[in-house]
Order: structure tokens, then sequence, then C-alpha cells
């Protein structure tokens, strides 16, 4: 158990020697990194309809899907997917410390951690407990994605060009990708696959990358300009 910033907690992976989120704080990075940017997105495309598809690459300790839940612009409805490895888990989130705020959300937590499935008018949620490579695959007209893998570094399967291009194929044309990550191989396999690359607009976290085939009002990256210094590479899985 670690305690962030911000005052919130996280947990360090065994399996991966990362903890799920960086030192900035569990919620913070959440909000800033994920739902604010891409639920600016999401306004802007008028809520796409009524109801918003996000995918939240992966589960984990679940502070991206119930800060999601938390900020649900009204009248409009959330549809979550997730897939997870751990199911040992997810069935003790039940206890873990989450912040007050997270309180109205208990009913939801329990749900998730017993069932991994949640549903009431404006929110459904569904876990699953398998790879997400494979767990993409079933999935279509997803308006975001929450790319909060673990590192390519110890994760690669999740950041390779193959994988991205299975996003891309499920991703909606004015959907959104957001991730903490400003890896040249992450973003060079966005940009091959046409993806117009942003950075996050916010001063008080470190900066991460916004990917949408649509223009989208922040700070756009000249790619092209970084392409005359660096050579583009991305992560293939023949080379994992």
């Amino acid at each position: 158990m670690i305690k962030t910033k911000d005052g919130s907690f996280t947990l360090k992976s065994q399996k991966y020697n990362e903890c799920y989120h960086s030192s900035e704080g569990a919620v913070v990075e959440s909000l800033y990194k994920h739902i604010y940017p891409a639920f600016e997105v999401a306004k802007k495309n008028s809520y796409f309809g009524g109801e918003i598809r996000i995918l939240d690459i992966c589960y984990g300790l679940g502070y991206n899907t119930l800060l999601s839940i938390l900020n649900r612009p009204k009248n409009v409805r959330l549809k979550i997917f997730s897939p997870e490895l751990d199911e040992n888990l997810i069935r003790s989130l039940k206890d873990f410390p989450y912040p007050k705020e997270f309180e109205k959300l208990k009913h939801i937590i329990n749900s998730i951690s017993t069932y991994f499935f949640y549903k009431d008018e404006f929110v459904e949620v569904e876990v699953k407990i398998m790879d997400a490579r494979k767990y993409i695959k079933n999935l279509k007209s997803v308006d975001i994605v929450y790319q909060d893998a673990f590192s390519p570094k110890v994760n690669p399967e999740l950041w390779s060009l193959e994988y991205f291009e299975e996003i891309e194929r499920i991703l909606n044309k004015k959907g959104v990708i957001t991730t903490y990550s400003v890896a040249t191989p992450v973003r060079c396999a966005l940009y091959e696959l046409g993806f117009n690359l942003y950075t996050h607009p916010y001063e008080n976290i470190r900066k991460g990358t916004i990917a949408s085939k649509d223009e989208l009002d922040f700070e756009k990256i000249d790619f092209e300009e970084k392409l005359k210094r660096v050579n583009c590479y991305y992560i293939s899985n023949k080379d994992i």
C-alpha cells in the first residue's frame, strides 16, 4: 500500500514490479490524464448521442472507471468495458481504502468486486478476467480508450503496433485515446496508424499523449518535426 501525493492510495504489482499509479496521485493522474481530456472530447461531440462507450485498459484498482462514473455528464449513459488479468485483485477491492468521495459508489465497488459487473439506469460496467488482446477482439464502436496498462518496458504486448491496430479497428471515427505514455515507440505506432497526436493541457501533471483521427482542441505534437531528429520505431509482436 503506497500513499501518493494527492492523498490517495495505490499498490505495487509484484508481477510487473511497477506501481499502478505514479507518485503524482491515483486520483490526479486518473482525472487529468484520462477523464478530463476524454470527456472534453465527448462534450465536443455532443456526448456521442447520449451514450459514451469506454474501454478501460486495464481495470487495476478501478480509479479510471470509478472517477468516470463520479464525473458522468448529466443524462449521459456510460458503458465501460475493462479487461483485467488479476482476479484476486478485483475481489479484494471491496476493502480497498478509496478516497472519501468514493463512498457514494460503495454499492458499485462491491458489485464489481463480487460479480465483475454493475448496471443501473445510467451506468454499466463489465470487467472480464482475460487477456486484453483477446477481449478487445469482441468489442466495437468504442468512443474512449483509457490506455493505462503497465509501461511498455514491462508490458510491451499492450503497446505494440498490432495491439493499436485492434484499438483503431474498434474506435469510433471521432473517438479518443488517452495515455500517460510519451514513449517514442508508442507515439510512433499511433502516428503510423494515422492518429493525430496531442499533449495534455494541464500544468499540474507530467505530460502524456492524447490521440485521435479527429482534430482536437489540445496542443498538437509536431511529430513530423520530431522525426527529423529521431528514427520512428515501434514495438511489434514479432519482437516480443
